[in-house]
């Protein structure tokens, strides 16, 4: 799992925005009140989107616009499941029934962008992006008659539109206070840019050994300092850090001689359990405490992101703008790189190379 969170946090806008630029493979699964809903990605593209609110199929809806009978779409459900190879519905269509490849194209595109299309209207609730490889469009475990393409449409398309349908708007379709909220939350192009080639710099071959430095680098955009721990259990050891000053000794020695346990109900403790980024004032539990005398002051907010691999955590990111006041901006794009370092870290270890 690469990506997870709530659409209050994260609109669906930037997570399509953020999946192209990773060009993964995987299927995002949206459920809220709404309905539920899901796209599959082929290297960042979009080949097929479902969702409740559109519970017609590819059959239906070529037969309503009178590209093909209903008696053509039984023959060919009938070949499609005697044949061998299972070919795509579509293309069975079209090798014998002679309609044409893009009446049929065009549909299927349509309809993908008006199920997520649909999408951009829901504020709240969750969204899981699970890293797989897609099925094949002729997949005995697929509906035949999906919506799928072979050749993605670009997620970035799909933005481009909705931004446009914003525009031209009626000026009495005015948002929601919730709707209004989640746009503010909305990634910046200076944060997707900054994503963008902090990514790119993530898939170099040659950053296999410097995944951490590159986490430490892209920290260093969004906090005055920052230090990054080991996991080991609960027991949290210090690696690496940027920004510590006027420290008795080094900064970098203190860092690597820290030591301490991660709470449970601490900031540090919750991250640890929830595998996921959280913002907040720092307490009174030990650990909370220990940070505190070690960097010689109290933060108006801190940020702690884990970095998971394989299922576990395996680093945590302490990071704060001490001694400036007031709270930190939105790291939604950093976590999202986070998440991704953590999937690029697996993918190493599993070819045996550290980070």
């Amino acid at each position: 799992m690469s990506l997870e969170g709530y659409l209050e946090d994260l609109g669906i806008c930037d997570i399509l925005q953020i999946l192209s630029l990773s060009k993964k493979s995987g299927i995002l699964t949206l459920s809220g009140s709404a309905g539920d809903g899901s796209i599959t990605f082929l290297d960042g593209q979009v080949i097929r989107a479902a969702s409740s609110q559109f519970p017609g199929n590819l059959g239906s809806l070529l037969c309503r616009q009178k590209i093909t009978t209903r008696e053509q779409i039984i023959a060919a459900l009938t070949y499609q499941k005697r044949a061998k190879d299972r070919s795509p519905i579509g293309a069975i269509l079209v090798e014998q029934h002679g309609i044409a490849k893009a009446d049929i194209e065009a549909v299927v595109v349509r309809q993908i962008e008006a199920i997520v299309h649909s999408f951009f209207s829901w504020s709240r609730g969750t969204f899981v992006f699970k890293l797989e490889k897609p099925q094949h469009v002729g997949s005995a475990t697929l509906n035949p008659l999906d919506f799928m393409l072979e050749k993605g449409v670009a997620p970035q398309s799909f933005v481009a539109k909705q931004q446009v349908m914003e525009e031209l708007g009626p000026a009495e379709n005015a948002q929601s206070v919730n709707e209004a909220k989640r746009q503010k939350k909305k990634l910046g192009e200076q944060d997707l840019g900054l994503l963008r080639g902090m990514l790119a710099e993530l898939e170099d071959p040659a950053m296999c050994g410097g995944i951490i430095l590159l986490i430490l680098r892209y920290a260093s955009e969004l906090f005055r300092r920052a230090i990054i721990f080991d996991v080991r259990g609960r027991q949290l050891v210090g690696i690496g850090q940027f920004g510590l000053e006027g420290l008795s000794a080094s900064a970098d020695e203190i860092v690597r001689n820290m030591r301490m346990k991660a709470e449970p109900e601490s900031l540090f403790g919750q991250v640890l359990q929830q595998q996921a980024a959280l913002r907040g004032v720092l307490g009174s539990l030990a650990d909370e405490r220990f940070i505190c005398e070690i960097l010689g002051g109290q933060a108006a907010e801190v940020f702690i992101g884990p970095l998971v691999s394989d299922g576990k955590v395996v680093a945590l990111l302490y990071g704060d703008n001490y001694p400036q006041p007031g709270t930190i901006k939105s790291a939604n794009a950093f976590e999202v790189f986070l998440a991704q370092a953590g999937v690029e870290m697996e993918r190493l270890l599993q070819g045996g190379t550290g980070f």
